[in-house]
């Protein structure tokens, strides 16, 4: 059974008002993502700081297994607004990644952090609702400029992870997530009966050839 240990680094009370609300969002969030995969228990260690996404308020990242790091700006009228529940989605969203570290793992390569975050966007979409995030919205025409270059450095660990995902190169920003979003729309298209709930395990190998489809 998964038990979820929160961690809040509030010593100096810089959650003010908001404590019990995160609180909530992220248990709540954990009892639908048990329902739908297996979780092994986790810490979460959440702060508050500046170095999160700005048009959300709020960042995740799961580096490993059995924990998942969560930074909130209070300050942030983007994180009290809570747009379409984007806090949940972001956590379950770090769920999928922790349970799939439990399996095969991130992964080491290009193609396995595209089917890691395709596959984590998914399932946050599974459990909070079907809507795409921002940075899984790059127009397709846009992707399919780039396609080429994923096919080659499918296998590669050397990728640039800054600029596959976030735009620090040559790349246009979260190129990777809304490329590895629409591998797994295509993977899904080809079986109809998958989730990203029941492809938690799943290994990278399986996808390539949705990204031959793009």
């Amino acid at each position: 059974m998964s038990s979820l240990q929160l961690h809040f680094l509030n010593a100096r009370g810089t959650f003010a008002d908001l404590r019990d609300w995160i609180h909530d969002c992220l248990t709540e969030t954990h009892q639908l993502a048990v329902q739908l995969m297996p979780l092994r228990s986790l810490d979460v260690v959440i702060s508050t700081g500046k170095r999160v996404i700005k048009e959300k308020g709020h960042l995740g990242y799961a580096p490993g297994p059995g924990t998942i790091f969560v930074t909130v700006d209070p300050d942030s009228p983007a994180l009290r607004a809570n747009a379409v529940s984007s806090l949940e989605r972001m956590f379950a969203h770090e769920l999928h990644h922790a349970a799939r570290w439990d399996g095969p793992g991130y992964g080491a390569s290009l193609g396995e952090a595209l089917v890691s975050e395709g596959l984590a966007g998914h399932f946050a979409r599974e459990v909070c609702g079907d809507v795409p995030e921002p940075w899984e919205q790059l127009p397709e025409d846009e992707i399919r400029r780039h396609v080429g270059r994923a096919k080659q450095r499918w296998t590669q660990t050397n990728y640039n992870h800054g600029e596959w995902f976030f735009g620090s190169g040559d790349l246009p920003r979260w190129l990777g997530y809304s490329m590895g979003s629409r591998i797994i729309e295509r993977f899904f298209a080809q079986h109809p009966a998958q989730t990203a709930s029941r492809l938690v395990d799943a290994d990278v190998g399986e996808f390539r050839a949705s990204l031959e489809m793009l």
